[in-house]
């Protein structure tokens, strides 16, 4: 008889487990994806998006770097329907010494890997790698690498694909399924199923929560109060602009460039001329939800929350994606940001993910912690959180688990991490050129 396995989330990590379980052994697993939102995918979640880097080698951890490599392969697969495109990457760093050994560790990692990654020791080196008509920023100051492999991938469309593909295989998915606790049996021990915000429960013999950024208010949530390592959903900001046809053309032939000191990134532009910027830091919180372990706990606040007419992001941020934006490419900070909105990840301590049974349950699995790089794992994500699912050893199973013995530290974040304030979020005037903060 097959496993009945519900999976809370229909993300990165559920829909790639999702597809594993049901593409390894058929009739092994009876999947069931609960996704909160009446659409699937989820409009707020953070794999819901134009786009994603697709980091190849360009982390300084070895093994991440390795397994972004095999990643990178995966998604050229036709499975995938050209969603990855190989713009390639640039990833620079300035004065943040922190950032700079980063950016000198992952190429070193790339070399290793063979990727023949180009140094870029000065700002003359960086500014040749963008066509001669585009008119860029000096880069003073900065330094790193061009990687010819990787670069980005449609994300929001990735997703509906896997998703499609669960389905195919038997998997099914229910969309407006807000999972609000636990039933468990006499032992306290087993989770025998999900109870929905409107009063159903759906029977369980393994119970996924891949929640994304939404895992720390549903577990410490008073209704379920399961521990957590000290895990938090952040906020990052993220600003579109629209090209013309005309400029589409030529910032077509610029990488990803990503910078691992202060986090600003930003992509090529999408067939349709929507270039996307954000970034990268310790981000935003949003300390509003109830906790059963004592301080409130960071919940995302996005399009689809009750006060979302009041906006979503803080002023501050979209001025300085905008300053960021002005030293890379001067004339695309004069054009107003088309469109606006927080990226939430769930962050841990270290930056790796935390995939690992719940010590306190015999069958409640956690696969979340993305911290903001998990995405580009798509393809081969899900064989990895299988693996620790059936308890099979791997090189990450210390690493992802409750208590690691010897922490990693998966990725770079520079910044410190700041609360929402809502009387300072951004209005419309703070999305053109030179608005002055004012609130929706």
């Amino acid at each position: 008889m097959s496993q009945k396995v519900v999976i809370i989330g229909s993300g990165v990590f559920g829909m790639s487990t999702a597809l594993w379980m049901l593409q390894t052994e058929k009739d092994k697993y009876d999947v069931t994806i609960l996704e909160k939102c009446e659409t699937v995918p989820a409009p707020d979640a953070a794999s819901t998006d134009i786009n994603k880097i697709i980091r190849a080698g360009d982390y300084a951890d070895p093994e991440l770097s390795a397994l972004s490599v095999e990643a990178v392969e995966m998604w050229k697969r036709p499975e995938w329907e050209g969603c990855y495109h190989e713009s390639g990457v640039m990833c620079l760093s300035g004065s943040d010494p922190r950032g700079t050994q980063y950016v000198q560790e992952s190429y070193k990692n790339c070399n290793a890997l063979n990727l023949e990654p180009r140094a870029k020791n000065s700002s003359a080196d960086i500014k040749g790698v963008f066509p001669p008509e585009l008119v860029t920023g000096a880069f003073p100051d900065r330094v790193g690498y061009h990687n010819v492999t990787g670069g980005w991938a449609e994300s929001g469309r990735s997703i509906e694909i896997g998703l499609r593909r669960v389905q195919e295989l038997g998997g099914k998915i229910l969309a407006g399924a807000e999972v609000v606790s636990f039933q468990k049996a006499k032992d306290g021990k087993t989770v025998t199923g999900v109870v929905l915000k409107d009063g159903r429960v759906i029977p369980a013999d393994l119970v996924v929560v891949a929640a994304g950024a939404w895992t720390p208010g549903l577990l410490e949530n008073p209704a379920v109060a399961a521990r957590l390592p000290p895990i938090v959903a952040s906020g990052q900001t993220v600003c579109i602009i629209q090209l013309t046809p005309e400029e589409a053309a030529i910032q077509s032939k610029v990488p990803v460039v990503f910078n691992l000191d202060n986090g600003f990134y930003i992509f090529p532009p999408t067939a349709d001329g929507q270039v996307k910027m954000a970034i990268h830091n310790k981000g935003w919180t949003s300390s509003l939800g109830a906790s059963a372990f004592g301080s409130n706990v960071s919940v995302p606040r996005t399009k689809l929350s009750s006060d979302a007419d009041l906006g979503t992001l803080p002023a501050e941020a979209v001025h300085t994606i905008r300053a960021h934006l002005r030293d890379h490419y001067p004339e695309l900070a004069k054009k107003p940001f088309a469109d606006v909105r927080m990226c939430w990840y769930c962050d841990t301590v270290t930056g790796d993910w935390l995939v690992d049974y719940h010590p306190d349950f015999s069958n409640l699995f956690v696969a979340t912690g993305c911290s903001g790089h998990a995405f580009k794992f798509a393809p081969n994500l899900g064989r990895e959180v299988l693996a620790l699912i059936e308890r099979r050893p791997t090189q990450f199973t210390d690493r992802f688990s409750f208590a690691p013995t010897n922490p990693h530290g998966a990725d770079y974040r520079g910044g410190e991490i700041r609360e929402i304030n809502l009387n300072e979020l951004a209005g419309p005037t703070d999305l053109l050129p030179f608005g002055r903060p004012s609130r929706l």
